[in-house]
């Protein structure tokens, strides 16, 4: 089975997809401040609607994205220079020298031969890459997990999916990259969004999920970020 091709919508869907998302932004962003320096060439692949994009370059970083979608590479291309390209297009010459750091997000779960993708993204790379997919113990599908006797559910929009154990195999044993560190995005509340959407209006649930419960149970997080560099 193929994965549905569905790309990133041109506006965030509701309030708490805006959340979810900006929350995994914000640790990507710190993961990028902490191990790349200001005016360095920072590459995103996937680069989607340019909200990473227009962080890089408001803080001083000469930012570059590349994404598959025509309307997303104009709407990122406000924030740096992008490109229309495909994981498996990228290659040195598409470029004008490698990168300080290649930042990925949510990109590998797509691709048909995630290997092949990151040795392509290493091949533009000085070395350095933080890469951020989602984790398969995301706190939400473990609770609803707990309550099914029987294995129904397809995850038609995804390709591959990692925990934090395979993930971190996948990454040294497969590819080559060393994780220098790992970091935490939001461990949301297992419940119903017509639940939580009552307490981010009121500024409460970045208060629960980001902060007690990001203490509690880190690795129930949303998404796995790893900073990574090549063995």
């Amino acid at each position: 089975m193929r994965a549905e091709v569905k790309h990133l919508d041109y506006v965030h869907p509701n309030p708490l997809a805006e959340y979810l998302e900006e929350s995994t932004y914000d640790v990507v962003f710190q993961a990028i401040s902490k191990y790349v320096s200001r005016g360095s060439r920072v590459l995103d692949v996937g680069c989607g609607r340019g909200e990473l994009l227009k962080r890089l370059s408001e803080n001083g970083y000469v930012a570059y994205g590349c994404d598959m979608d025509e309307r997303l590479v104009e709407m990122a291309g406000a924030y740096g220079e992008v490109q229309k390209l495909t994981v498996e297009e990228i290659s040195p010459d598409k470029f004008d020298g490698k990168f300080d750091c290649v930042l990925v997000s949510h990109v590998l779960e797509h691709v048909e031969n995630p290997r092949e993708a990151v040795r392509r993204l290493s091949s533009v790379s000085d070395g350095l890459m933080v890469i951020s997919v989602p984790n398969a113990y995301y706190l939400p599908h473990i609770v609803r997990s707990l309550f099914r006797r029987e294995i129904f559910y397809v995850n038609t929009g995804h390709l591959q999916n990692w925990d934090w154990y395979h993930f971190k195999t996948f990454m040294e044993v497969g590819c080559d990259q060393d994780v220098l560190e790992w970091f935490y995005d939001t461990v949301p509340i297992p419940v119903l969004g017509s639940l939580r959407a009552p307490l981010n209006e009121m500024g409460l649930l970045s208060m629960i999920e980001n902060g007690l419960l990001k203490t509690a149970f880190p690795r129930f997080c949303r998404s796995i970020t790893a900073v990574t560099r090549t063995g």
